[in-house]
């Protein structure tokens, strides 16, 4: 469906994919028939504040800065997606599993009939400093404090079924696997773009809080375990 024109630019026919959802700004340009829409991402806000309903699951996106603007691209003709020269990687969900997680600033494009939904990072096993996140307002409060530190979000995009997403990572993306018969990964959180299958990500610390803003991964480390792929970045660059 999509093609890697180079290493930061794909492109899609929309007449024989089907619509395309992607981030506001990256249509870079298009040949055909083509219009243009905002799109949302629907609900399934597979965990939100917990205890605090969809209202709180809203308010805790808006406060993770984890939402982004998107458009969906329909008609007949050829788009070509890429953003700020970033390098691009496209994931057929049919090969992991169909279903992938991943940062809301990391997702560029993906099709239309894949089922996307937002879900906490708590619903990923997440946990801080090796205890548990915690339950109902404060693990969701602990869960944002770590957001803040790291530069990740309190929630995540999540996408399932047959098809794929183009996903960006400064420096290109290179895959990890996961397995219960091997150690765990463990990855800068910074560097941590997503995750395919069932990976359980728990974020640990190895000074104090009072240390960490004079510390960058070596001091904050997202451990991966379970079953899948984690996908990272070349890079501890934000987007």
């Amino acid at each position: 469906m999509f093609t890697k024109v180079n290493s930061k630019v794909v492109s899609v026919d929309i007449g024989r994919s089907g619509p395309i959802v992607a981030r506001k700004g990256a249509m870079l340009f298009y040949k055909g028939n083509v219009f243009f829409q905002p799109h949302q991402v629907g609900g399934g806000m597979g965990g939100g504040m917990p205890g605090l309903g969809a209202v709180g699951g809203m308010a805790g996106r808006m406060l993770a800065g984890e939402h982004e603007s998107t458009m969906i691209a329909q008609g007949q003709g050829e788009v070509h997606y890429g953003f700020l020269g970033i390098e691009v990687h496209v994931v057929d969900l049919g090969a992991v599993g169909g279903t992938i997680r991943v940062e809301a600033s990391r997702l560029l494009a993906y099709g239309a009939n894949l089922q996307a939904s937002v879900v906490s990072v708590a619903s990923q096993g997440g946990s801080v400093g090796g205890g548990g996140g915690g339950g109902g307002l404060f693990g969701a409060l602990r869960s944002a404090a770590a957001g803040v530190v790291t530069g990740q979000g309190m929630f995540t995009t999540q996408l399932s079924g047959p098809g794929q997403a183009v996903i960006l990572g400064h420096g290109g993306i290179f895959e990890l696997e996961v397995s219960p018969n091997k150690p765990p990964v463990t990855v800068d959180p910074q560097a941590f773009v997503g995750s395919a299958g069932q990976v359980n990500t728990n974020l640990r610390s190895t000074v104090s809080w009072r240390n960490v803003g004079r510390t960058g991964g070596e001091a904050m480390q997202l451990e991966c375990s379970g079953q899948g792929i984690v996908y990272v970045q070349a890079s501890e660059e934000k987007l």
